[in-house]
């Protein structure tokens, strides 16, 4: 039988000298339980059998324990997910190493991720998947992370960094992140179905309730034949009233919140009567928000006085999207060594985003807000604040309807060849991806006046200032060999890309749309060394070729970003003990910058810019350890450190918004120096009580000189959290939360355009109904 994929390597690091190093934290002490309720490191391993239809679609399988893996990675498990019921990835994230993130509007409604100095904004650099599909609404075209599916429903995440990155592509410079949505049940038919209702309330209107229902039933007929057929429905809603306060001049409050429903359903079909071990499955979901989010933040000096409160300016500001997955998977076993797993998908995303942009001049919105009592910045900061309204055509709000609509579709397969050579096992997974994604973009700017702190139509006639459609197909294969001789386990890949990319700007001419046209082919190897010491002890070391390509309808002078990634590290594991201390390096010939309205640009939107070579480098740790403190209960401490520096290697002038006038040595912005996560608690068989603590250092906003933000930085966050859940019998299990224990209130960005805080204090309490 085949078993899929690599996991993670385990090797050590003993407490006292993971505290010394500053290490970061390995998860699960212990075996995995057969619910998978472990978060597992690369210093874990999985000795249970994983179900096949979650072992395809995740990165890590079962036939090689994490421990022995080339790669550094991290498994959060189910038990993990619930213990803190996250429901922003970014807090989700925070205990791996070497994940960097960039908060937005303290819900994670937009994530910002990156991975190993891979920059985050709007996690575009990265191999976001679901069940192993990619989920950007339009992964080559236009990757930016605007759809990210409810962390709710997810019943594993699977963060890799390292040569098996190749397998997941195209973007490799930083890693992958897969999550993996809730199976259906492993129940015979004569068990019955399984669900589970979770109801949750909590500070500023905090509402959720989700639910599932699960069931195998037997087939005995003409359409189906003889097998077995199971079904999953789940839904969930999420919504808050939000943390800000937006009060317009009669004292009338805003909801400035949001509200998140989802549907997925699973369809199963096991045949009985087939000689060979199959199953099909079909996949189909359905996604909404609407959020009263803004790209508006505020002056430092007005987010000392309050961080969260809102300009008047923003009181239109309004997201609404849609989103539609549909997924066919089909897996058999062709022969005792050889199998074939095959997902055909096909996604459509529809955003609409109101809100303000800029005033009627060319004067940016960063350049107002971080110099508001300069000049006439002082009156532009008058209107934004309602206090006085608008008297001049420069001063009128434009305010766009930002109208993108997005499609992902393709068909990928992959052979897995599982066999032995000799006294070698090897393992070969073999690959091939047809892929089309598009964006079409379509941007209304309306005018509007400050009246008495109300936007009000000012009579200017509304244009459309962007329009275009962007359209990106790929034909991408993989070779992955994985081979265990003696002590050493062995990975060799490599992945082929050939993408074509097609831009068609209808603004450009007015009789006559302006098309572009480009393509790109590129091999990107890999390869991946572990070499197991002792039985507690192992060394790892790894190389592969990182790639992003362009974006269709780039300038020909806009070279791709391509780096060669390196890794080399120490594990330890033993019953008590587990973790890791890792080294990395990335060596960029070409990092490359986009200019979005995320990342504050204001000039020709999605144009990309060279930024030549770059260095980042840093160290990864993690330890994990469970003290016995009576018979009953248990003290489990997990710790994780993340040391990162970066290097420009040349020295240049870009009119990139993030860069300005760059001189070798200055740093990437958003790159903290170090982060520390630490978690302990009490546990129990039936309770568990959990703190965890977050440190970030301070990160810079800009590259250079000669941006807005020059010599700007966020600032500090020392953040704790805490949780706990009671089991009161088989059915009912009670929980609370309380996110930012201490308030803590700073400025965790500055990006798009003003200081932007994190979530304040939130308590939750809840309760969950498993039948």
């Amino acid at each position: 039988m085949t078993n899929l994929v690599v996991a993670k390597t385990p090797v050590a690091l003993a407490l006292t000298l993971a505290l010394t190093l500053a290490s970061q934290h390995s998860f699960a002490a212990e075996e995995a339980s057969p619910s998978g309720d472990e978060q597992l490191s690369a210093s874990s391993s999985i000795s249970r059998p994983i179900s096949k239809q979650v072992e395809v679609i995740s990165i890590f399988g079962s036939h090689n324990q994490l421990e022995t893996a080339t790669g550094s990675a991290v498994v959060i498990g189910a038990a993990q997910l619930e213990l803190f019921e996250f429901d922003d990835i970014h807090r989700v994230l925070q205990s791996v190493p070497g994940v960097y993130i960039r908060e937005e509007d303290g819900y994670g409604l937009r994530p910002n991720i990156g991975l190993r100095g891979a920059t985050s904004e709007r996690s575009s650099k990265i191999a976001l998947m679901e069940d192993g599909i990619l989920i950007a609404p339009a992964p080559y075209a236009a990757p930016a992370a605007y759809y990210f599916p409810m962390m709710s429903r997810m019943t594993q995440v699977e963060i890799f960094k390292g040569p098996s990155a190749i397998q997941y592509g195209p973007n490799t410079v930083g890693g992958a992140i897969n999550m993996v949505s809730r199976g259906i049940t492993e129940n015979t038919v004569d068990q019955g179905g399984s669900g589970m209702i979770d109801l949750a309330y909590g500070q500023d209107n905090y509402q959720k309730a989700h639910g599932y229902y699960s069931q195998n039933i037997a087939s005995d007929n003409a359409l189906t034949g003889k097998g077995q057929i199971g079904v999953l429905i789940e839904g969930i809603h999420l919504g808050s009233d939000g943390f800000k306060t937006l009060t317009d001049s009669q004292g009338n409050s805003q909801d400035t919140g949001f509200e998140k429903n989802e549907v997925i359903m699973k369809l199963n079909y096991v045949p009985s009567s087939s000689e060979s071990n199959q199953f099909f499955q079909f996949k189909m979901g359905y996604g909404e928000e609407t959020s009263n989010e803004t790209y508006l933040g505020l002056t430092d000096e007005d987010f000392a006085e309050d961080g969260k409160v809102r300009y008047l300016a923003s009181q239109k500001d309004q997201m609404d999207w849609e989103h539609y997955q549909f997924q066919l998977s089909h897996y058999i076993e062709l022969s005792d060594e050889l199998s074939l797993f095959s997902q055909a998908y096909h996604r459509e995303f529809d955003r609409d985003w109101d809100r303000f942009n800029s005033f009627n001049t060319n004067r940016s919105m960063q350049t107002i807000l971080t110099s508001p009592d300069t000049g006439v910045n002082k009156l532009f900061m008058e209107v934004l604040r309602g206090d006085r309204d608008s008297l001049t055509d420069k001063e009128a709000l434009i305010f766009t309807l930002n109208d993108r609509r997005y499609y992902s579709k393709g068909i990928e397969t992959k052979l897995t060849w599982d066999t032995s050579i000799a006294s070698a096992e090897v393992i070969v997974d073999s690959g091939i991806r047809l892929h089309q994604d598009n964006v079409t973009r379509k941007h209304t700017a309306s005018y509007y006046d400050m009246k008495l702190g109300v936007m009000e139509r000012n009579g200017t006639p509304s244009a459309v200032i962007t329009h275009n459609d962007d359209t990106a197909t790929a034909v991408a294969a993989f070779t992955n060999v994985n081979a265990v001789i003696d002590n050493f386990h062995i990975t060799l890949g490599l992945r082929v890309e050939h993408i074509e990319g097609e831009a068609i700007d209808y603004q450009a001419s007015v009789d006559v749309p302006s098309i572009s046209k480009n393509s790109d082919t590129v091999f990107l190897p890999g390869a991946g060394l572990f070499y197991q010491l002792t039985a507690e002890h192992g060394l790892l070391v790894g190389v592969n070729k990182g790639y992003v390509p362009n974006s269709p309808g780039q300038a020909s002078n806009v070279a791709p970003e391509e780096s060669w990634n390196y890794e080399f590290g120490w594990r330890y594991s033993t019953d008590d003990i587990q973790g890791e201390v890792i080294g990395f390096y990335n060596d960029y010939s070409n990092l490359k910058g986009a200019c979005t309205f995320s990342s504050g640009c204001t000039q020709k939107l999605d144009q990309e810019f060279n930024g030549g070579e770059v260095d980042v480098y840093g160290i990864e740790a993690s330890t994990s350890i469970s003290w016995q403190l009576t018979e009953s209960i248990k003290v489990p401490v997990k710790v994780a450190y993340t040391y990162s520096q970066s290097d420009f290697q040349n020295s240049f002038d870009s009119t990139f918004s993030q860069w300005g006038s760059v001189e070798v040595g200055d740093e990437l912005p958003y790159l903290p120096e170090q982060q520390l996560s630490i978690e302990t608690g009490l546990q129990a068989e039936y309770w568990q009580a959990s703190l965890m603590f977050k440190y970030i250092t301070e990160m810079s906003e800009a590259a250079g000189s000669n941006t807005e933000l020059e010599g700007l930085t966020t600032d500090e966050l020392i953040q704790v959290d805490f949780s706990a859940w009671y089991q009161v019998n088989k059915q009912i299990k009670l929980y609370g939360k309380v996110d930012n224990i201490t308030d803590e209130a700073v400025i965790v960005s500055r990006r798009p355009f003003g200081a932007r805080p994190g979530k304040p204090r939130q308590v939750i309490v809840g309760v969950k109904y498993s039948f």
